[in-house]
């Protein structure tokens, strides 16, 4: 499963920036370049909580993905913000602790370009589902025609 192509197809991750950069056998990296748009202040540039939380959540995804070759949504995940993203860049690396038959766990840290650690998260995914019947199947609900050809 090419995981990058996977990710690059996400609707949300093309409107965020979020790119994952590499996944394979559990592992994963991704960024995002922080622009003006991603501040939670109008006088500089500060990332929000949530744009590091995405791509936390995003990165964390595709470990699993990589790990299990198949669609795994989020169940959970807990972070810890530990310094404000106000550079260019903010980078994730993402590592499974474990992966089970329902459930696979996740760490992930996410730094500036400079490597100062800005959040830890740990994250659950479902695993061991059938993707021929998720919202990535063609025809699923809440799917446009559209958007299925």
């Amino acid at each position: 499963m090419d995981v990058e192509s996977m990710f690059e197809q996400m609707p949300f991750n093309r409107a965020v920036g979020i790119e994952i950069t590499h996944a394979d056998d559990g592992h994963a990296e991704g960024r995002i370049d922080l622009e003006d748009r991603h501040s939670s202040s109008p006088r500089t540039r500060v990332a929000h909580g949530g744009v590091t939380y995405a791509l936390a959540d995003t990165v964390g995804g595709a470990a699993v993905i990589s790990a299990v070759e198949d669609i795994t949504p989020t169940i959970d995940m807990r972070i810890d913000y530990l310094a404000p993203g106000t550079g260019e860049v903010m980078l994730a690396e993402a590592d499974c602790a474990r992966v089970g038959e329902s459930v696979a766990t996740v760490d992930v840290v996410v730094t500036d370009g400079e490597g100062t650690r800005l959040a830890t998260a740990r994250g659950s995914y479902k695993t061991g589902g059938d993707s021929t019947d998720s919202a990535w199947s063609e025809g699923a609900p809440g799917i446009r025609e559209e958007e299925s050809e």
